[in-house]
């Protein structure tokens, strides 16, 4: 007779797991019981169009700072820089809705369609193109080396899966790049964004056998692009390692205090998390 498993050890968490933590653990714990939050909330659906065609500019934003040229069967260069940045800018956008035809299959067309086009005249006006930088190292690795995208990891020493938007892999190290499109900080990385590059550090230590140092953060929104590079510390690493055991115990039914910044509002578990409040109120007699 083989010995019963013991179902923690079995337990894979997710890199996006601690990222829904630090937002709120009660995110997690909903999640993990299979209640699933819709890919587009009702009501938010052009900020969600948004996110996407923002992430996927920056799957190509070395494009976009080099202002690639190239020729459409002609033979020639295009003119200016300008118009090779927008005819870039043009290609990404018009493959969106192939790449992320699931995401978008309940999203009204004509909506789409307003959206992308003024997302195009946001993108492609002076003020936003002006603010993008000539030079970049991440820009000149990924031209240099190329990247993998989202390459999924699994540690079994950790019990953790991830994937990774970019993965950088040169002679001398291997780099995680992840993107984000929401607000940039004045100066350096989210303590999130460093916890989640730490994380994904332990699994490509454990996959290649190697020691990551550095990694990226692409900020990307409607403002502005900025490419952040972060150091990968010891405290980033512990708080990842941290967050990983108590994402363990609540998968494992732990029910976790809500989160001190928790985006309620916004938030699609509200009921079912006000439920459970009232429940256990009456259960202790609080």
């Amino acid at each position: 007779m083989q010995p019963k498993q013991d179902y923690k050890s079995t337990i894979k968490i997710k890199v996006s797991d601690l990222t829904h933590y630090m937002i709120c653990p009660r995110l997690v714990y909903f999640r993990a019981r299979g209640y699933e939050q819709p890919r587009i909330a009702e009501g938010r659906e052009r900020s969600a169009i948004e996110h996407i065609l923002l992430k996927e500019l920056g799957f190509n934003l070395h494009k976009v700072y080099g202002g690639d040229r190239y020729d459409e069967g002609g033979g020639e260069e295009k003119t200016t820089e300008e118009e090779a940045v927008k005819q870039v800018i043009e290609d990404v956008v018009d493959s969106v809705e192939w790449i992320y035809k699931d995401e978008l299959k309940t999203v009204d067309k004509d909506l789409f369609e307003d959206v992308k086009n003024d997302f195009l005249h946001s993108i492609e006006s002076p003020g936003w193109l002006s603010k993008l930088k000539t030079e970049d190292e991440l820009a000149e690795l990924e031209r240099s080396y190329s990247y993998e995208r989202e390459h999924t990891m699994l540690s079994e020493k950790l019990g953790m899966v991830g994937s990774v938007d970019k993965l950088i892999k040169t002679e001398a190290e291997v780099i995680p790049c992840v993107i984000k499109t929401g607000r940039c900080p004045e100066y350096g990385v989210w303590r999130s964004d460093r916890m989640q590059l730490a994380a994904y550090a332990m699994l490509i230590e454990d996959e290649f056998g190697t020691t990551v140092q550095r990694g990226f953060v692409e900020y990307i929104n409607m403002r502005t692009a900025d490419i952040r590079e972060s150091h990968i510390k010891k405290r980033d690493r512990a708080l990842a390692f941290q967050i990983l055991k108590y994402v363990k115990k609540i998968k494992g039914g732990v029910y976790p205090e809500k989160g001190a910044n928790a985006p309620c509002d916004s938030c699609s578990f509200i009921e079912m998390c006000d439920t459970r409040k009232t429940l256990l109120s009456k259960l202790f007699g609080k």
